[in-house]
C-alpha cells in the first residue's frame, strides 16, 4: 500500500507539525486573568482620566441664570441653535440652553454658555468635543 519511505515522511510532517496545533489552542485560565486584569487595569486608568478632566479649573462657576454686568454690552438672545450637537438629545439641549435663551448675554455669558456646553460633552465622556461660536 505504502512504501516505508512514504510512510516515515508521513509521519515525520505529523511529527513537525503537531506542535502547530498547540499553539493555536484556547487560553490558560491564568492567561485569561491576566488579559481581564489588564482591561481592568485600562478601564480603572480611563476613568481616573476623566475624572481629572472633571476637576479643571473654573468648574464650579455655573450659575443658573447668567446675568450680564452692566457696564458691558449685551445681546438678545431669542433663541440658540446648535448645528452637529449629534450627540445631545432634544432633552439634553433644552436644559442646556433654556437658562440663556431670552436673555441679554454678553461675551463672559456667552463663553460660560459654551464652556456648560463643553462641560456636558466631558461628562458624557466625550473629551475631544468642544462648542464654539463661528466667526
Amino acid at each position: 500500500m505504502f512504501s516505508p519511505a512514504l510512510w516515515a515522511r508521513l509521519c515525520l510532517a505529523l511529527l513537525c507539525l503537531s506542535p502547530l496545533t498547540l499553539a493555536h489552542a484556547a487560553p490558560t485560565p491564568g492567561e485569561t486573568d491576566l488579559i481581564r486584569e489588564r482591561q481592568n487595569r485600562l478601564l480603572e486608568e480611563q476613568r481616573r482620566r476623566l475624572e481629572e478632566l472633571k476637576d479643571l479649573p473654573g468648574q464650579e462657576a455655573k450659575p443658573t441664570q447668567p446675568t450680564a454686568p452692566a457696564d458691558t454690552r449685551c445681546f438678545p438672545i431669542k433663541t440658540i441653535e446648535l448645528k452637529g450637537a449629534d450627540s445631545l438629545s432634544a432633552r439634553e439641549r433644552e436644559r442646556l440652553l433654556k437658562p440663556y435663551i431670552g436673555q441679554c448675554l454678553g461675551v463672559p455669558q456667552l463663553n460660560e454658555l459654551l464652556k456648560v456646553i463643553t462641560d456636558h460633552y466631558i461628562e458624557k465622556g466625550l473629551v475631544t468635543s468642544r462648542a464654539y461660536l463661528p466667526q
